[in-house]
């Protein structure tokens, strides 16, 4: 029932406003689009909590949103059915497991709030940024009534409070960070070995190779002269590419020199984001770009399965080959050109929240809890069931039953960075056992944003944004993918991003900024 009723959502999505930023709660809530809900439902009031010492009450029945790679899942009712084995156990209640394609996760979790549908937890990953998703109502304040201080201590145990701090918006948490990689090793290419075979590229076993400035478009010239039939690259995230602070989560007005300034600055008309159209330009006149590419949502290590993708862009972290390896079903080799770098969003990029239409918040918080805390719960919601979609192996690691594979796999969402805290859930055969010790030291020794900590509060500027994210989203494609000259489009741009008030919503950014550095004793 509930895979039918998404189905329907998001074919109903297709046909609607598709910009969340056009959302909100609906129009019976009692709150306007824009505002930051603080009752516990904006749509009625809050059911009584099935986890309030009564152990004769019904089960609470608990959605869990997030976006996936690979869209719903063929056992998600199974893994949902073993997670609810605990979760009665624990908590009186009830999980049911709402996967989405990354294409359409905007929109279908949009439709869900606006026609009040139930969504308990849902994840940002795949939103408009944080700042927005708070300040159209969409998360509950968790703070409010001692919410997280009484039912998610464990959560305060396990989150750092420097990870916290940046969930913060007008001074309030409304979403938790996933215990990941929160720094990003910048500008790599993920590229199949067997063509780096191919041109005769030597490389190591190693998880990142660091080479040279230059070397990747190098490679990506010699795989198009190789194999011309067969799309070189996509583009990739700003964020993941370019080393600068995207404030608040968006890209109108950043950090230019993040690691040294706060100074907030005009993105789109800096040599930084210039030079990286200009890069994307070269390479779709030399033939490097699949010519459809604006108009396909495949997620790239789809194409890359399917044979007709030989390499991508992307972000690094320790583990990176092996999952990269085994999305795409093959050898993944990473050449990494950029620093590693920690920036003041990508904490709160991927936050999980507890939606305004939950049907209890009680009960919403104490499993939030427990999907940080309990092994044997993050271990299903990420990685399925033992002996159906993974087995342990003598040595400790995770890995697939025999006569499975990630083709076969009933269960393999790819998302385990989303999930609350992966670090507890078990390592996949070919990392290291210690990759998540390797992971908070990977965070602890990039390069950091010198406004870690400070959350971009827009809620007084909505108008602007809501016409900056349309006018941005008329070009990004075509800039970002090299379909459009840089010196015809970025002026044209800027121009446009001016005139609906890309000035003034810098310089409430700069002055938030700076009460926030004021405040913190930051120079």
């Amino acid at each position: 029932m509930k895979r039918r009723m998404i189905a329907l959502l998001m074919s109903m999505a297709m046909v609607m406003s598709l910009a969340a930023c056009n959302g909100g709660p609906s129009e019976e809530s009692s709150e306007a689009p824009g505002s930051k809900v603080s009752e516990s439902t904006s749509g009625g009031e809050t059911k009584s909590s099935a986890l309030s010492n009564n152990d004769d009450a019904d089960p609470a029945e608990l959605t869990i949103y997030f976006q996936t790679h690979m869209g719903a899942q063929d056992a998600q009712d199974e893994v949902a059915a073993a997670m609810s084995e605990i979760t009665r156990e624990k908590l009186n209640a009830n999980v049911t497991l709402v996967p989405i394609d990354g294409g359409s996760y905007k929109q279908a979790l949009t439709l869900a709030f606006s026609g009040g549908e139930q969504v308990d937890l849902f994840n940002t990953c795949g939103l408009d940024s944080y700042a927005a998703v708070v300040n159209h109502g969409y998360a509950l304040n968790l703070e409010e009534d001692g919410l997280i201080q009484t039912y998610g201590s464990g959560i305060l145990d396990t989150i750092d409070q420097k990870y916290l701090d940046p969930c913060r918006v007008d001074g309030s948490i409304y979403g938790l960070p996933t215990m990941r990689d929160m720094a990003i090793g910048q500008f790599a290419l993920a590229v199949g070995a067997q063509y780096l075979d191919g041109i005769g590229y030597e490389y190591t076993d190693e998880d990142i190779i660091y080479v040279e400035e230059g070397e990747i478009e190098r490679i990506l010239a010699e795989l198009h002269e190789t194999f011309p039939d067969k799309t070189v690259t996509k583009y990739g995230l700003l964020g993941q590419n370019i080393l600068y602070d995207a404030l608040g989560g968006d890209n109108f007005g950043v950090l230019l020199d993040p690691v040294n300034s706060l100074k907030v600055e005009d993105f789109f008309s800096s040599d930084l984001y210039y030079d990286y159209c200009r890069m994307f330009y070269r390479w779709n006149q030399a033939g490097y770009i699949s010519q459809d590419a604006m108009a396909s949502d495949v997620h790239v290590t789809t194409e890359v399965r399917a044979g007709t993708l030989m390499s991508y862009l992307c972000g690094t972290k320790p583990g990176i080959r092996q999952q990269e390896t085994k999305l795409c079903a093959q050898d993944i080799v990473l050449l990494q050109e950029g620093e590693d770098f920690l920036s003041s969003s990508a904490v709160s990029g991927l936050s999980w929240c507890i939606g305004f239409t939950t049907a209890d918040k009680t009960a919403s918080m104490r499993l939030l809890n427990e999907l940080y805390t309990d092994p044997e719960l993050s271990r299903l919601i990420c990685w399925g069931r033992e002996g159906f979609e993974w087995v342990e192996t003598g040595d400790g690691h995770l890995t697939y039953p025999e006569g499975l594979n990630a083709d076969t796999s009933a269960y393999l969402h790819s998302v385990n960075w989303e999930m609350p805290n992966q670090f507890i859930a078990g390592v996949w055969e070919g990392d290291d056992l210690d990759v998540w010790e390797k992971t908070e030291s990977f965070n602890d020794n990039a390069l950091v944003s010198k406004a870690l900590g400070f959350a971009f509060d827009n809620s007084s500027l909505m108008n602007e944004y809501t016409a900056m994210v349309n006018i941005y989203n008329e070009y990004s494609k075509q800039l970002e993918m090299g379909f459009l000259d840089p010196d015809k489009g970025i002026p044209e741009m800027v121009e446009r991003l001016k005139g609906a008030g890309l000035e003034k919503y810098i310089a409430e950014k700069q002055a938030q900024l700076d009460a926030w550095a004021d405040e913190n004793g930051i120079s």
